[in-house]
């Protein structure tokens, strides 16, 4: 609502009615939020406490020592990314590691620089660090020349500006990286972006636009351009948007008003996702949203539900709401229980295992989609965070069947690591349902989809791989949670696969297919191999997740600590 926003002159100052207007509806917008949670006796149950322990902690046989040999190589890793990226693209958002050049798709803020500093901070790379805090210090976060992605650049600017805050605060980072007033300065900074990102929220949900023009201090829809190329994907009446870009604000501007003591931002953040939290629509699966999401209304246009792309932070922040917030928050019971219900509908609905395959006997469970009565047995690299997700809920809920089952999804995403010659999962697989599917919507077709389907179970729908962290980030939860060993040594073996495969001459590319590896598979000089992009979260979260698991437990405990959708950790307050 419009009544919670933060910046410039409001249009409404000047005009009492359309004020009063607006603060009544917000009043009759809490009430109501307030009446039906209060209402529903299947969500008003009372948690005696919250903040149960997460983290094992019963080492033995030094266990949970830092494997200093591994961490050191992980290490190296990001040293090189940081090197190569100042060498040759300081100041833009990301450099391309094959060709040198760089890349400005993230506001032309320095998108790399901002998003790799809490690793900096973590490894102690302090003159990285110093570096890096200069040119954060110097950014004006109120102009960019594009539209400005909420979603984005909550995850990747601002929570990495409020975690670096917190690092400090708890002592992470010493007086001779960041003073304490360049630690206000830091904060300042997340201050002023915040505000800038005010527009996004006003709309009549409170749901954010999908973009803010900086020019006009104004929310937008998307551009059409978007949908070009996308033909699963329709233009709407209205703006509409899905989970993931409007439940994923609430830890970021939540840590912004512990350290601010201003409400503005949790309240903005909570009325984001109040429509689909609360929403006013029976879901077909109970506590999965039906999307997109019309933002004007709140009412859905489309009847897509998964934990996959577009939807799956959301239910990420569902979980880590209840680990950050004080135990007097009062929805704290509604977030518990709307994600556990997500949980049993995701294992009943969305879960399903693989039939076995003439060359591969075994069966692996997967996270497939459902829209409207159509179900796609495909899953994207981007759902393997769910098994980290859901085992921390397991600590954190004491729910041992939660543990099976996020066990068993990552073992899938294993499986998919190793089907490949790379040992590198691909962006997009497939596999044929063994039960209740008895007629697949996507069987494999083409000759490679067969032959790759026969040799493991599963086919590749997308062969890249685009450095993203969500495997070795269960990983990290899985070691950090159960002690259990052999979650390093797969962890060990992903990262020798992308230190194999994706290091390139000013970074670490993207691959082109995970299938392709022998030189004898490459054109000309190779390169064809690669893709000339490196993301900022390669060095965010990927090389983060994989540093830590090899590290010191102590390191970020998970009791102290919680992770972003974006791996920024944020401070535990309790």
């Amino acid at each position: 609502m419009t009544g919670f926003r933060r910046w410039g002159k409001s249009k409404f100052e000047n005009n009492p009615e359309s004020s009063f207007k607006l603060l009544a509806a917000v009043l009759v917008i809490i009430l109501y939020l307030v009446i039906k949670e209060f209402s529903n006796p299947t969500v008003h149950i009372r948690t005696p406490t919250y903040g149960a322990k997460i983290q094992f902690s019963d080492w033995k046989n030094g266990t949970g020592r830092a494997d200093k040999e591994k961490a050191e190589k992980v290490r190296d890793a990001m040293k090189y990314t940081f090197e190569k990226y100042k060498q040759n693209a300081w100041g833009q958002d990301d450099i391309l590691p094959v060709s040198g050049n760089y890349s400005s798709t993230r506001n032309g803020w320095g998108a790399f620089i901002v998003d790799s500093a809490t690793t900096l901070a973590l490894m102690g790379l302090w003159d990285e660090l110093i570096l890096s805090v200069q040119h954060i210090l110097a950014v004006d976060f109120t102009k960019s020349e594009d539209l400005v992605d909420p979603f984005e650049t909550t995850i990747r600017y601002l929570g990495g500006l409020v975690s670096l805050v917190d690092l400090y605060d708890a002592g992470v980072i010493p007086e001779e990286a960041i003073t304490k007033e360049t630690r206000d300065r830091i904060l300042e900074q997340a201050v002023i972006l915040a505000n800038t990102l005010g527009p996004a929220y006003d709309t009549p949900t409170g749901m954010p636009w999908p973009r803010v023009d900086l020019s006009k201090s104004k929310g937008t829809a998307d551009p059409p351009s978007v949908y070009i190329g996308h033909p699963d994907r329709k233009q709407y009446d209205q703006p509409a948007i899905g989970p993931a870009r409007t439940g994923s604000s609430i830890l970021e501007n939540r840590a912004l008003s512990r350290l601010t003591g201003d409400s503005i931002y949790t309240k903005n953040s909570t009325l984001a996702w109040s429509s689909i939290v609360w929403s006013r629509w029976t879901p077909a699966y109970p506590g999965l949203v039906d999307a997109p999401i019309d933002i004007k209304t709140g009412a859905p246009v489309g009847r897509e539900r998964s934990w996959d792309a577009g939807h799956d932070s959301y239910y990420e922040y569902l979980l880590k709401i209840t680990l950050l917030a004080p135990p007097s928050d009062p929805y704290l019971d509604t977030y518990k229980a709307t994600f556990i219900r997500a949980v049993d509908s995701l294992r009943k609905s969305l879960g399903t295992r693989s039939a076995p395959a003439p060359n591969h006997a075994m069966q692996h469970s997967y996270i497939g989609h459902s829209n409207d009565k159509w179900y796609l047995n495909r899953q994207s690299h981007l759902a393997c965070f769910a098994p980290g997700t859901i085992l921390l809920a397991s600590k954190s809920y004491d729910k041992p069947d939660f543990k099976t089952f996020a066990l068993a999804l990552l073992e899938g995403c294993r499986h998919a690591y190793n089907s490949t010659p790379s040992r590198i999962g691909p962006e997009t697989w497939s596999w044929v349902p063994k039960f209740g599917y008895s007629d697949p919507v996507y069987m494999p077709t083409t000759k490679r989809a067969k032959h790759e389907w026969q040799q493991s179970g599963i086919w590749s729908s997308d062969p890249q791989y685009k450095g993203r962290p969500e495997y070795v980030e269960s990983l990290f939860y899985a070691y950090r949670i159960t002690g259990e060993s052999r979650f390093r040594e797969w962890a060990w073996e992903a990262f020798e696969a992308m230190e194999k495969n994706c290091k390139a001459p000013y970074g670490y590319a993207q691959l082109a297919d995970v299938y392709r590896v022998e030189p004898g598979q490459w054109s000309g000089a190779g390169t064809d191999r690669w893709i000339d992009m490196q993301e900022s979260f390669w060095a965010a979260e990927t090389l983060k997740y994989l540093w830590l698991t090899f590290e010191e437990s102590d390191v970020a405990n998970l009791d102290r600590w919680v992770f972003t959708t974006e791996g920024h950790p944020l401070r535990v307050m309790r």
